[in-house]
């Protein structure tokens, strides 16, 4: 029989993030990438694509708000840190999908072909199966370094040795707990490539502020 692929098309969009913040805000900036477009992929027969539906559950506003809690007791702190190119980190599974590249960014050697395809090894976003492909990734460093999944509570993890809570929402972590345990929980999870910790700021739309 026919080997099994999908087919798809990508696009470059740009927005605006925090756009809610004032004009001169340096959180306010345009952001660019290219994505793939999931709502038109096609198979080898042409016929519309069946994904494996590898559901992501994001976090809950009630689940952030757990962690700030947690942070607030004496001797506790709460921090967070964005991971760089999140879905990017991790190769696609899955049925293997070929895409056609914008022409902007297309190689020049390529200026001769009229529909070059190339295969997308990476995951990109956009594609169906990409926010489960993170989740299973990602989860899978946090479960290894001694995280436990809180039940009941999606995309949230505790450490019972270092009394560290975690949250997980696609590339935005924050996590709280003893002062002292901060750093090594982070060090523990680094195989996720992130930015540096800072204290909790913005999250999620919402600014921290912390008072004494």
């Amino acid at each position: 029989g026919e080997d099994k692929m999908t087919y798809g098309q990508t696009f470059p969009i740009c927005n605006e993030k925090h756009s809610e913040l004032p004009d001169g805000h340096p959180d306010k900036v345009y952001k660019g990438r290219v994505v793939f477009q999931g709502n038109n992929v096609k198979d080898e027969g042409g016929e519309w694509a069946i994904f494996a539906e590898l559901a992501s559950c994001p976090a809950t506003m009630e689940g952030s708000k757990a962690v700030d809690a947690w942070g607030l007791f004496e001797g506790h702190a709460t921090q967070q840190a964005d991971a760089v190119k999140a879905y990017a980190q991790t190769e696609l599974g899955g049925t293997e999908t070929w895409i056609e590249l914008p022409e902007l960014i297309r190689p020049k050697a390529w200026a001769s072909f009229r529909r070059p395809v190339c295969r997308l090894r990476l995951n990109l976003y956009g594609h169906p199966d990409a926010g489960g492909y993170w989740e299973s990734y990602s989860f899978g460093i946090i479960k290894k370094a001694g995280f436990i999944p809180i039940e009941g509570w999606p995309s949230m993890f505790f450490h019972p040795q270092w009394n560290i809570m975690l949250l997980a929402y696609v590339d935005d972590f924050k996590m709280s707990g003893p002062v002292g345990n901060l750093a090594k929980a982070w060090a523990s999870i680094s195989q996720i490539k992130m930015e540096k910790p800072t204290d909790v700021g913005r999250f999620l739309g919402c600014n921290h502020t912390v008072h004494d």
